[in-house]
């Protein structure tokens, strides 16, 4: 079997042949060949070299950095006083409020009344009156538009409509 020395490894092949997936083919050139050899030695020295300096880093790195400042077993020794402390202050404060409670003296939430209709009307006639005197202070020199477009204060009764009679008709109307 002759190898032909001027065909070298494609890129895969090496790459096969570093990861350990090398063909027999692709070793025996590479037995044959220096310049594919080289290539390969230099990566793998390449590589040594960068894990040698990684490590050599992070070595010098977690020795900078300190350890823990207490222990785990420590750390449960305080916690559980501390724990205790706190869920002893949680049922004092639930025991005094439940201890201050007087179911009988329920007049701190009474609500308070309601007041009646006749408050209601009297507010807002008073509203109404308090309003129309504002009104005549801010337009003392310019007509009502009460007598402008002549409205006239008393309710006017409402039309209706009936199904009978088509559109409105007037109550007074209805019974002719």
């Amino acid at each position: 079997m002759t190898i032909e020395l001027s065909a070298h490894l494609s890129e895969e092949a090496m790459n096969d042949v570093l990861i350990g997936l090398g063909s027999p083919e692709s070793e025996a050139h590479l037995a044959a060949c220096p310049a594919c050899r080289t290539q390969i030695e230099v990566f793998r020295s390449e590589m040594q070299l960068f894990n040698r300096t990684s490590l050599a880093w992070s070595e010098t790195r977690s020795a900078t950095i300190p350890g823990p400042a207490i222990s785990q077993k420590e750390r449960i020794r305080l916690f559980v006083p501390v724990g205790l402390a706190l869920a002893a202050a949680l049922l004092m404060a639930i025991g005094l409020l439940v201890w201050n409670h007087n179911p009988g003296s329920n007049q701190k939430y009474a609500v308070a009344p309601t007041p009646s209709q006749q408050d209601y009307e009297a507010q807002i006639a008073s509203d109404n009156e308090l309003m129309r005197s504002v009104d005549m202070a801010l337009n003392a020199g310019e007509e009502s538009p009460v007598s402008e477009y002549r409205i006239v204060e008393r309710p006017q009764p409402r039309l209706k409509t009936s199904p009978n009679h088509g559109p409105a008709v007037r109550p007074e109307l209805r019974n002719r």
